[in-house]
């Protein structure tokens, strides 16, 4: 797991997505919770409920490194599915004006 301390500095940025959405990622790009009708959800219900109250489904996830404890619990939850890693260059998402914070925006227990 990488140095927590160097957060800011990592250079790539990860999203899990079930392989049955490659398909639709590869003909029309990776889109929000919001903008999407027909997709394979791999999401905890709960962090979807906090996610949908600070209208960060308009966002795509995605986590500072791959072994982050969401990722572990969607494969833990679904042995027998299959799981694509996307990576993305953060300067890719900085030059394209992407959102990215150093921190996880659900890491409040007050939320």
């Amino acid at each position: 797991m990488p140095d927590i301390r160097n957060i800011k500095e990592q250079k790539l940025l990860y999203h899990l997505t079930s392989l049955e959405n490659l398909d639709g990622i590869f003909q029309e790009g990776l889109k929000s919770r919001a903008d999407l009708t027909v997709f394979a959800d791999v999401a905890d219900s709960e962090i979807l409920k906090k996610r949908q109250a600070l209208e960060l489904d308009r966002y795509v996830p995605f986590h500072w490194f791959a072994a982050n404890p969401f990722d572990g619990s969607v494969q833990i939850n679904r042995p027998n599915s299959k799981f694509v890693l996307i990576s993305v260059y953060r300067s890719f998402a900085k030059q394209n004006g992407w959102k990215v914070i150093p921190r996880h925006p659900l890491a409040n227990n007050e939320i």
